[in-house]
């Protein structure tokens, strides 16, 4: 159990941060608005003459960078971000921290997608990196028009080449003449040189998947073909191909390009061996697959140093991954966007990332006052305290359905008497009901959250107070009426469990856990709340539990549980893929083609309620596209609503981040979420220092 005076902490750090995590919407608007007044007042004496940073323009008149309106698009290309609070001033850096295996958690500082969510929470996705794009009338063929004059950060053009070329060659796989995929099976067969088979790129139809073709109109426009209507295609390229382009001219000699794939004469046609061979020089690494390198270049293509980028920040070394160590990224002298003045951005020099593994360490650096921006977690109460004469604190909306784990159980588990109890709507109320939910709020969050279903989170679209308290009350009796209709008749006997319909074993639960240890006081509570109703709770270590998915063997997990939106990416919520425990082999059912033959089970019922309306979403089109779309999210929110299919027990804990305060223009009231790439989502290439 947590100590007592950690929430004496927590509460002071709340008081003294109450404009910042509001008690209301009103305190949230103050303090927006005071955040705006600041920032402009701080920026007041900017020199608006200055178009590019002094790093930059050093080397422009050095002669070793070209003048910036050769660096940036022609005129009218050039993409003009919003100012987020105010114009900025250029120069210094920010610190953050991240683990020595999380390029992701660092990568989205400087991330530039094709298309991006809007920062508004509607969903929406806008042009980025392209200038524009739009459907046919039936979204079946999407043309998409980059920006004349954009350049990689090595100063070479980006044009539909490096689009098609990734395309084609890095995320395809073998492609039939109809746009199928070759069978795995196939002397033909060939995989993503990415490793990543992408659901933005296809459709469905009659049960098969058709990859899309897509076809370069000139350098600066192209299409994108689908067999049927993909009306969603800008949203899953967001959510699912983020970057769907690569540099041509740098990759042309690291892939191994297969004979008829084109006829391109300026990509020669080279085997496996030797693209590896290519590579290991090229990068002096040492791989020893052509995949694995694939991956780590195509894929993980940002933390490579010698990559050219679209990014705003470029890093320096490829030592991402060295615990102790220092990993720089510095602005990208070829950015393409700027301010509202026509200040080409970012304003920052460069962003630090300090390398810590150990969760103490990072909270004494951070407490230290060395770290700018911060995610704080579990620590929030400690280092809130200790920075609140240096930081700020923004709070944003979590897109987690609830705080910490919840519990899923397989409804397709391979042991027959247990899928029968699992798909039993009674059995997962009763283990809802069972649980004190005050109790494990006190001892494992000392009191901060608040009894909760898993459900959409307050402030998101398709929020429910009732949904948020369906089955919360801690209800033993009704709890155990519910069981007497799952299981075998149970005499209450201290020690004994109730047995699974028509069999003399035990109403057993085994909860594959990846952090037991973490969650010992959680799941002591569970396995204790559970066994006073019958039910016999077993929670395993078990880290490859995502591996063993894959093969249908967990019948049960303990997850972290998210969703922006069920148009989004509905894998949490409707077996699409084989990606969320409490669906398994539904999920492969579908991914499969809507096959049972690798192993996947056909949904009936709800479930399959869930994946008609999931493709109600995918093929409307026209005018009542918007309603029909949200009718049928609506409806997914509707059925997991009844079925508890996903049990929560406690409230999320909203997302709060630790800011310098002599960083500006850190935006209010966001979605933190994969989705909208956690904080790229504020705009970093606009933050800026006040204190130079």
């Amino acid at each position: 159990m947590k100590s007592k005076g950690i929430m004496g902490l927590l509460l002071a750090a709340m008081l003294l941060f109450t404009s910042g995590c509001g008690s209301g919407q009103g305190a949230a608007l103050d303090k927006k608005q005071n955040d705006v007044e600041a920032d402009a007042d701080a920026a007041a004496e900017i020199d608006l003459t200055q178009k590019e940073a002094p790093m930059l323009a050093e080397k422009v008149a050095a002669g070793e960078l070209p003048a910036l309106e050769e660096r940036l698009p022609v005129a009218g290309d050039i993409m003009v971000e919003p100012d987020v609070k105010s114009l900025g001033k250029y120069g210094g850096s920010m610190s953050v921290t991240t683990l020595d295996n999380g390029r992701w958690q660092w990568g989205y500082y400087s991330e530039q997608s094709m298309f991006r969510f809007k920062q508004d929470g509607s969903n929406e996705v806008e042009a980025n990196v392209c200038k524009d794009f739009y459907p046919n009338e039936d979204a079946s063929v999407w043309t998409i028009e980059l920006r004349e004059g954009m350049k990689w950060s090595d100063g070479a053009p980006f044009t539909a080449d490096d689009v098609l070329f990734y395309y084609e060659h890095c995320s395809t796989p073998a492609i039939n003449p109809d746009r199928t995929a070759v069978d795995a099976s196939d002397p033909n067969y060939y995989s993503a040189f990415t490793s990543k088979n992408y659901d933005c790129f296809q459709v469905l139809v009659d049960g098969v998947h058709y990859w899309a073709e897509m076809e370069k109109i000139d350098d600066y426009k192209l299409t994108v073909n689908f067999k049927a209507p993909k009306p969603d295609f800008p949203v899953r390229v967001a959510v699912d191909a983020k970057w769907m382009f690569l540099p041509k001219h740098f990759f042309v000699d690291i892939l191994s390009r297969k004979d008829g794939v084109t006829d391109d004469p300026s990509f020669p046609a080279i085997s496996e061996e030797e693209a590896l061979a290519n590579a290991n020089a090229k990068f002096n690494k040492q791989w020893t697959s052509y995949s694995a390198m694939g991956k780590d270049t195509a894929y993980y293509h940002w933390g490579n140093y010698i990559i050219p980028q679209l990014r705003s920040f470029i890093a320096v070394k490829d030592n991402w991954d060295t615990v102790g160590e220092t990993y720089v990224m510095v602005r990208n002298p070829y950015f393409w966007k700027t301010d509202s003045e026509g200040r080409q951005l970012p304003y920052l020099d460069q962003i630090e990332v300090k390398i810590i593994n150990e969760m103490d360490q990072i909270t004494l650096k951070v407490m230290s006052g060395d770290i700018d921006f911060y995610n704080a977690n579990a620590d929030f109460s400690t280092v809130a305290s200790a920075l609140q004469d240096s930081h700020d604190v923004y709070v944003w909306q979590s897109s987690d359905w609830a705080s910490e784990e919840v519990v899923m159980l397989n409804q397709t588990v391979k042991d027959a008497d247990k899928r029968n109890m699992f798909q039993n709507r009674d059995f997962r109320q009763a283990l809802s009901l069972a649980v004190d939910r005050n109790l494990l709020n006190e001892t494992v969050h000392n009191g901060i959250c608040k009894p909760a279903q898993a459900s959409v989170p307050k402030g998101m679209f398709g929020y429910d107070e009732e949904w948020s308290r369906k089955w919360t009350d801690y209800d033993v009796d009704k709890a155990n009426q519910l069981l007497d209709g799952v299981t075998e008749p149970w005499n209450r006997a201290p020690g004994t469990f109730r047995k699974m319909k028509g069999t003399n074993r035990d109403a057993e639960i085994i909860l594959s856990v990846k952090e037991p240890k973490r969650f010992a006081d959680y799941l002591s509570i569970l396995e204790s709340s559970y066994k006073n109703v019958g039910v016999k709770l077993i929670s395993k270590a078990d880290p490859d539990s995502r591996i063993a998915m894959l093969s249908n063997d967990v019948e049960a997990s303990f997850e972290l549980f998210n969703c922006v939106g069920a148009n989004i990416r509905p894998d949490a919520l409707v077996p699409v893929r084989n990606v969320s425990f409490w669906h398994a082999a539904y999920g492969k059912w579908y991914e499969d083609g809507k096959s049972t033959a690798g192993g996947g089970v056909e949904p009936t019922g709800d479930v399959l309620e869930l994946i008609l309306a999931y493709e109600a979403i995918q093929t409307a089109t026209g005018q009542d596209r918007e309603k029909a779309v949200q009718e049928n999210v609506q409806k997914i929110y509707d059925l997991h609503k009844e079925n508890v299919w996903v049990i929560g027990y406690l409230s999320p804990v909203p997302a709060r981040h630790l800011i310098n305060k002599a960083i500006r223009n850190m935006p209010d009231n966001m979605i933190l979420s994969d989705e909208y790439r956690f904080g790229g989502l504020a705009r970093p290439e606009q933050f800026w220092r006040d204190d130079l």
